[in-house]
Parts: C-alpha cells; sequence; structure tokens
C-alpha cells in the first residue's frame, strides 16, 4: 500500500513540477518587445468652461468679465499606438492618443461670480461671440450643431501586471502618468495628465493577441488666452474609452 501512495505523490509532483515548468516557459516565451494598434470611443465627461472680456462684453459693469459654466461634449472616435516591453508579469509601455470630441451645449450659470439666468437675446450675444450658428437655449442650457472641437494628444508612460489564468484570455490592469495636450478653436496646452485601466489580452497565437479594454483619463485644466484681456478658461479633462486592439510580441 505504502508504494503504491508513494507512487501517487510521485506523479502529482511530477505533474506539477511539469505544469509549474510549462508555466515559467510560457512567461519566458511572452516576454519581449511589443506594438500595439487601438481604436475606442471615447467619451469626455462635463467639463467645467468659462469665458473673460473686457468689462461690458457680457453685460457686467467691472473691468473684465467672465462667465462661467460647463460644457457637454460629443463621443468621438479615439486611436492610439502603443510600444512597450513585456517582463512576463509587470508590462511598460509608452502610448500616444488621439481624440476629437465636438462641444454640442453648454451651460452658462453665472456672471463674475453671481448666479445669473439666460434670455434668448443672451443666448444670441454668446452664439455671436463663439461665432457658432444654429443655437437652441433651454433653461440655461445652449446647444448647437456646429461647436468648438477639442482635440486631444496624450503621451503617457504605463505599468500594466498581468494576470496568468491559465488560458488564452490573460487580465491586466495598471495606469500611467505622463502629459496631455489639447486644444480648442486653435488655441492649445500641455498639461500633466494619468489614467487608470484594466482589460484582458486573447492570444490568437504566441505573438498576435487582441486587447479589449476601459481606460480613464485626466488632464489637468488650463487657461487658453485669445490676446491680452480675451480667454477661455477649461478644467479637468476626464475621458472615459472603451477599446479594442491588437498586440504583437517580437
Amino acid at each position: 500500500m505504502k508504494s503504491k501512495h508513494y507512487i501517487i505523490i510521485a506523479g502529482v509532483l511530477g505533474t506539477a513540477f511539469m505544469a509549474g515548468s510549462a508555466g515559467a516557459q510560457e512567461a519566458e516565451a511572452e516576454k519581449g518587445f511589443y506594438v500595439g494598434l487601438s481604436g475606442a470611443l471615447a467619451a469626455v465627461q462635463d467639463t467645467d468652461i468659462a469665458y473673460y472680456d473686457a468689462g461690458g462684453t457680457f453685460g457686467g459693469t467691472g473691468a473684465t468679465d467672465r462667465v462661467d459654466g460647463h460644457a457637454e461634449l460629443k463621443n468621438a472616435a479615439q486611436f492610439a499606438a502603443t510600444i512597450g516591453y513585456d517582463f512576463g508579469v509587470i508590462r511598460s509601455d509608452v502610448e500616444i492618443a488621439y481624440s476629437r470630441n465636438r462641444i454640442s451645449a453648454i451651460a452658462l450659470d453665472r456672471l463674475n461670480g453671481s448666479a445669473v439666468t439666460l434670455t434668448a437675446a443672451d443666448a444670441a450675444d454668446v452664439c455671436d461671440y463663439l461665432e457658432i450658428a444654429g443655437c437652441a437655449l433651454s433653461g440655461n442650457k445652449i446647444s448647437f450643431s456646429g461647436g468648438p472641437k477639442v482635440r486631444q494628444l496624450s503621451a503617457l508612460a504605463n505599468v500594466w501586471a498581468d494576470l496568468p489564468i491559465g488560458s488564452v484570455i490573460t487580465p491586466y490592469a495598471g495606469g500611467g502618468l505622463g502629459i496631455a495636450g489639447f486644444e480648442l478653436e486653435g488655441d492649445g496646452k500641455a498639461r500633466f495628465a494619468w489614467q487608470l485601466g484594466a482589460g484582458v489580452h486573447i492570444a490568437v497565437s504566441p505573438h498576435v493577441g487582441i486587447t479589449v479594454d476601459y481606460r480613464h483619463r485626466q488632464a489637468q485644466g488650463a487657461t487658453l488666452p485669445y490676446d491680452a484681456v480675451s480667454g477661455t478658461t477649461i478644467g479637468k479633462i476626464r475621458t472615459n474609452s472603451f477599446g479594442a486592439g491588437l498586440r504583437f510580441t517580437f
């Protein structure tokens, strides 16, 4: 009986050793440089926005007029390219991403810090000031079809942790830091940005895989001056993206 037990134990240990060796060999095989291409749906959350100009421009009485509110943006396509290195369980890469979301509405609720209620004439004046046609007023929200686009170009250094589960599907999560440049009506700034994300990698061959993921990116706001007395202030830009792509490992 004891000899049978020894045989069973030896068999189990041998199987575990071979599985561990196979896992190590698999992790070793996955190491190396990789590149990725992806497309995503980029949804920008409502963003704080303010316009400032010389006193009297928006009906104020001070030396400077400022109207505050928030902008609503349409969803848009985002395209990204990645180059990195897979260390086995940890990956590090640099990602370049580009998107342009059109502003579809602006809700303005404060003039020089005081609450205001917009009239149809006020909305027409704002649209003339912004050189936007086809405006419609609902409450304090001005909607339009041909609004300006917010263009974002980001470069982020990321670290990702893969979670091997013994199948062709590998979940991963991580994040990164970097710079996001954004531009509105020809004026732009580069600001600090960060992102967090999670997804899955589906291996279709030893060196090619499909990625599906979600990411949340946030870029600091900035003031974009038109001239010495006027400009636009944009708050933090928060983007949620849902994407898919291809990863090639070498």
